[in-house]
């Protein structure tokens, strides 16, 4: 997948742009506060329909605007491709694909992987960098990804709700419980199968690199697993266990103690986790190999590579 040229219409400091890429490496070269980032973001926007920097798009919008145009002209393959955004702070906002409004996970969209400086906090930062990593990547990846989690966390919310609360019916609970178990079960499933493909193409990458060392990558459940096996049925019932034995502690401390919410990506380099051992360079290089297995692994799965 390439770009072919970009433009853009008062979002952030680029008041209008109309940038076509050159064959090769591009570079953009400039002061501080120039719109660098800006164009890298707009890129992201298009394909995500929302930033990585910001959850509020009226923050995108030009300081003299109430809106911003996006566009971008893109190939797959032998096919040629146009993404469309526009938001206004007032009428909302509109996506297409060829002229066609489109939903944000549509077949045909902008694929993007994303490195910035905060990246390198993947390896050494808290867990929640490291489950917002694993969710965005299957995201892109799985419409069917977002429709779990997007459920999970509004059961999670509700659930808490109750548990703050302290009166609700316990026929009530148990299908809440039911619901949260089940939404929950599919997101576990699902970055374990993706941790497996970042775990071996991580491997290569850092033997690129000159890294020496074995590289490990292990999901790390909130609940003990009563087998040594890992399926759907397996997960479920160790968490409907771990539920029923953590249910006093829930009630005391108001709150849900077990989830995909508190899982967490636990990254080893020659059998020792690396956010408590490895040197700053190995770190960097760990975190970089992340990236670039995020997109082998996104190849591996549409059959293309995205933007990088």
């Amino acid at each position: 997948m390439k770009i072919l040229r970009l433009k853009t219409h008062n979002f952030r400091n680029l008041e209008s742009l109309d940038y076509q890429p050159q064959p090769g490496l591009n570079l953009f070269i400039g002061a501080n506060a120039q719109g660098k980032t800006n164009i890298l973001e707009s890129i992201y926007v298009l394909a995500h329909t929302n930033s990585f920097r910001t959850h509020n798009d009226r923050n995108l919008v030009n300081y003299h605007s109430r809106f911003f145009r996006l566009k971008a002209h893109y190939c797959l393959g032998e096919r040629y491709l146009e993404a469309y955004l526009f938001y206004d702070s007032e009428r909302g906002k509109e996506y297409k694909i060829n002229n066609h409004k489109a939903l944000q996970h549509h077949e045909d969209r902008l694929r993007v992987v994303l490195f910035t400086p905060d990246d390198l906090y993947l390896v050494k930062g808290s867990p929640d960098k490291r489950r917002g990593f694993m969710d965005s990547l299957l995201k892109n990846l799985y419409p069917q990804y977002s429709y779990y989690h997007n459920n999970y966390g509004k059961i999670l919310k509700k659930r808490n709700l109750l548990l703050r609360s302290g009166t609700y019916e316990p026929s009530s609970f148990k299908i809440i419980n039911e619901l949260y178990v089940e939404n929950a079960v599919q997101i576990i499933l699902a970055r374990i199968k993706l941790i497996h493909s970042l775990e071996e193409n991580s491997l290569l990458h850092c033997r690129d690199m000159n890294e020496e060392g074995i590289v490990k990558i292990r999901y790390a459940l909130s609940f003990p697993v009563i087998s040594g096996k890992i399926n759907l049925d397996i997960v479920r019932e160790s968490m409907l266990n771990a539920l029923r034995e953590k249910y006093p502690e829930e009630v005391r401390r108001k709150t849900s103690l077990i989830g995909p919410h508190l899982d967490d990506m636990h990254i080893y380099l020659n059998d020792r986790i690396a956010r408590d051992y490895a040197s700053q360079g190995q770190l960097r290089t760990l975190a970089v190999s992340l990236k670039l297995a995020e997109i082998h692994t996104m190849r591996a799965i549409t059959g293309f590579y995205p933007v990088f």
